[in-house]
C-alpha cells in the first residue's frame, strides 16, 4: 500500500515538474533584441542563429546544427546566409572530429 502511495505522488510530482518545464517563455536577452551587426535578433532566422552558436558553444553540435540548418533555410540576405554556411561549417567539423 506504501509503495503504491509512494509510485503515485512520484508520478503526480514529475508530471507537475514537466508541466512547469513547458510553461517556460521563450525569449532573447535583452542586449540581443538591440539592433546590432545583423540588425535586431527579432526575426526567426536570426533567433535561430542565435541559439545554434549557444549550442556550438556547450558543445550539443547536433542542436547546434538543427538551428543553423534552420536559420540557414530562412535567411533572406548575403551576409546572414554566409554567416549561416560558415557556422554550419564549423559544427559540422566539429561533430566529425568527435566521431
Amino acid at each position: 500500500m506504501k509503495r503504491k502511495l509512494l509510485l503515485l505522488t512520484a508520478g503526480i510530482l514529475s508530471a507537475l515538474f514537466m508541466a512547469a518545464c513547458g510553461m517556460q517563455e521563450r525569449r532573447l536577452p535583452e542586449d540581443l533584441r538591440k539592433p546590432g551587426f545583423f540588425g535586431s535578433y527579432e526575426s526567426v532566422c536570426q533567433y535561430n542563429l542565435y541559439h545554434g552558436r549557444a549550442y556550438a558553444a556547450q558543445g550539443r553540435y547536433e542542436l547546434a546544427k538543427e538551428h543553423l540548418l534552420l536559420a540557414l533555410a530562412q535567411s533572406t540576405d548575403a551576409v546572414t546566409r554566409r554567416v549561416a554556411g560558415n557556422e554550419l561549417k564549423s559544427v559540422e567539423m566539429s561533430i566529425l572530429t568527435r566521431r
